[in-house]
């Protein structure tokens, strides 16, 4: 599975995420803030090919955050962004 990239870098209320994956899995989304708390987590289904997911940041306080995603337990990609 590979994470193409978090679009936009500055959100508002909603980002999005493309990914590519060679076979159906579950990915793990964990939002950390800048003291390395977990401020949320998502989990998706994913299906084999390329996709968009739409992500609900709506519920953050402003500031910045850092995204792990994971397959399964496997740390895939680290994506940084700030909520207005």
């Amino acid at each position: 599975m590979h994470i193409q990239n978090l679009q936009p870098g500055l959100v508002e209320e909603r980002s999005y995420v493309t990914v590519m994956a060679d076979r159906n899995g579950r990915l793990v989304l964990k939002v950390l803030d800048m003291d390395g708390r977990i401020a949320k987590t998502m989990v998706a289904q994913i299906n084999e090919g390329r996709q968009q997911l739409e992500l609900n940041m709506g519920d953050l306080n402003s500031g910045r955050y850092v995204m792990n995603a994971f397959s399964g337990d496997i740390f895939i990609k680290s994506m940084r962004f700030e909520k207005q």
